[in-house]
């Protein structure tokens, strides 16, 4: 429930952002800047490192947001359970686990981090710039999720919008501006239910219209 008596209950993202919008208007930027940049990371990797390390924090809005579009890019949906109980345990590849257990320290224990971590990621095969990408997509994700805890507005499921949501994110600009179909679903359904189908693709336009998520040129959203 919202903590700010002038938005709603089920309150998300564009809803928040309506409150600040001299600061959103650089947000889109930020986000093209550090989550569309070129990288060895995979758009699958980059989209679980945002929703891990939401998770982490107890986002569940961003958390919820963000995993169907990393399964819709190739992740795993089963390996969140896993992660969740311990990065160290997960049943992937020896390169993919240092990922987490990274991203994992620099979440839950910021004030012990130290170049050692930087350097085991390293070695395990990522690059430096890997690392950098990894801290600026935590950081990223960080305030957005301290967005929402604080208005009260982190408990909000959006896994329904998973579809067009990960339809929007590979449209360029991050989902943001012209030509994403963020605004005209219609540019985005065919995709969508080329690739989940029909009702997936129905049933996340009803609850991402339903939220001001898709379909609403008046509001913005993460």
């Amino acid at each position: 429930m919202a903590f700010v008596t002038s938005l709603p209950d089920e309150t998300v993202g564009p809803t928040v952002w309506e409150l600040h919008p001299e600061a959103y208007s650089a947000w889109p930027d930020i986000c093209v800047s550090i989550m569309a940049s070129e990288s060895e990371l995979t758009l699958g990797e980059k989209e679980l490192i945002g929703a891990y390390s939401s998770a982490l924090r107890g986002c569940r809005h961003c958390y919820t947001a963000h995993y169907p579009v990393a399964v819709a890019y190739g992740i795993d949906q089963d390996l969140f359970q896993d992660i969740m109980r311990d990065p160290d345990d997960a049943p992937v590849d020896a390169k993919t686990k240092a990922l987490l257990v990274f991203v994992k320290k620099l979440c839950d224990e910021t004030g012990q981090f130290s170049r050692a971590d930087v350097e085991r990621l390293m070695a395990a095969g990522w690059s430096e710039r890997t690392a950098s990408d990894v801290i600026k997509m935590s950081g990223l994700f960080a305030f957005m999720n301290v967005m929402m805890i604080g208005h009260g507005a982190d408990d909000v499921d959006l896994t329904e919008i998973g579809p067009v949501h990960a339809v929007i994110r590979g449209r360029g600009k991050y989902g943001h501006g012209e030509g994403t179909g963020r605004q005209n679903v219609l540019l985005v359904m065919r995709e969508s239910i080329s690739k989940y189908g029909l009702f997936n693709t129905l049933k996340a336009i009803r609850r991402g219209r339903q939220l001001g998520v898709v379909g609403n040129t008046k509001k913005k959203a993460h």
